[in-house]
């Protein structure tokens, strides 16, 4: 598989039916791989690199059920290879080239694909397989990552075809964008925007994200003043980061500011750590434990502005 980024075909690591958390009713949320953030706890840091990828289970690595180390032998720039100290696989991400000889011969299904390309005919007959569903019960399609608009000329070309089929369509992201094309190419086929404000500090945007956000915060002002559809504020809730007490308040400012009166909530949850593990990105940031009820409630007396209820 080439790894070098083909504009007329757009970079999916994932598609989940039946999503109750990413807009309402019945959706399809397809997750494009690419991000210009690098948030330290990013919920899908399988999604950070804008290439495709391997991800490595160890647990389910098993030599004599494929062989004998079989990866080893087909693939033929040495990514798997043989820790010294306790003979175990170990993988070199940064080396692998995709060429996806691996995935064949791994009968325990210890390696996969993070990220494939698909052409927008293709995805649009994939998500649109529970249409019947999404019109239903007022669903549809939710456009997720990674960043979607990391990939605006595919993204564009895959709104079009969706809107011919007459879909409902959210974005959720980061707002790292540049807004003009955004508003030209996206903005008109949405339905709705979830519009993430992780940090209000620049230097703590920078610290913990990779980026100021400078340009996050303008672009949702902007697009909250003119953007003609719903527009969700989602905080993540990170402890000891986004979860603090002075970042909720400034949050909440800088919302009552703008005339929002209500956000949306994301508590933390750790299950990300064994999907950067299995994909080789470097953890900086290590909590293990699920945001407890208790802890969701002591951020919400932090915000001035009302947390918006969860879809179901």
């Amino acid at each position: 598989m080439n790894t070098t980024l083909d504009k007329s075909k757009g970079l999916i690591f994932d598609i989940k039916r039946d999503c109750s958390e990413d807009g309402p009713g019945i959706r399809t949320t397809v997750f494009f791989k690419g991000c210009p953030l690098s948030c330290v706890w990013c919920h899908n840091p399988e999604g950070i690199s804008p290439k495709p990828a391997i991800s490595f289970s160890s647990e389910r690595c098993n030599p004599r059920e494929c062989g004998g180390y079989a990866c080893l032998e087909v693939c033929p720039v040495n990514v798997p290879g043989i820790n010294p100290e306790n003979k175990k696989v170990h993988i070199d991400h940064d080396a692998c080239t995709r060429c996806d000889k691996c995935f064949d011969v791994c009968t325990p299904k210890a390696l996969e694909p993070v990220g494939n390309w698909w052409r927008v005919e293709e995805l649009v007959k994939k998500v649109l397989i529970d249409k019947p569903f999404f019109d239903s019960t007022g669903g549809g399609v939710t456009l997720s990552g990674g960043e979607p608009t990391l990939q605006m000329e595919f993204l564009h070309r895959f709104l079009v075809a969706l809107k011919r089929e007459q879909a409902n369509i959210g974005l959720e992201t980061s707002g790292m964008f540049p807004l003009k094309a955004f508003q030209r190419d996206i903005l008109p086929y949405l339905d709705f925007i979830y519009f993430d404000l992780k940090l209000i500090d620049p230097g703590e945007s920078h610290k913990y994200t990779g980026c100021s956000n400078e340009k996050i915060l303008r672009n949702f002002l902007t697009l909250n003043r003119d953007a003609p559809i719903p527009m969700v504020a989602r905080i993540p809730l990170i402890p000891d980061i986004t979860a603090a007490e002075h970042n909720l308040n400034g949050i909440s400012r800088f919302l009552q500011k703008a005339g929002i009166k209500t956000c949306a909530l994301m508590p933390y949850n750790p299950s990300w750590l064994e999907k950067a593990v299995r994909c080789g990105v470097d953890i900086s940031y290590s909590n293990s434990v699920f945001m407890s009820q208790r802890q969701e409630e002591k951020c919400v007396r932090y915000l001035s502005v009302k947390p918006e209820p969860k879809h179901h």
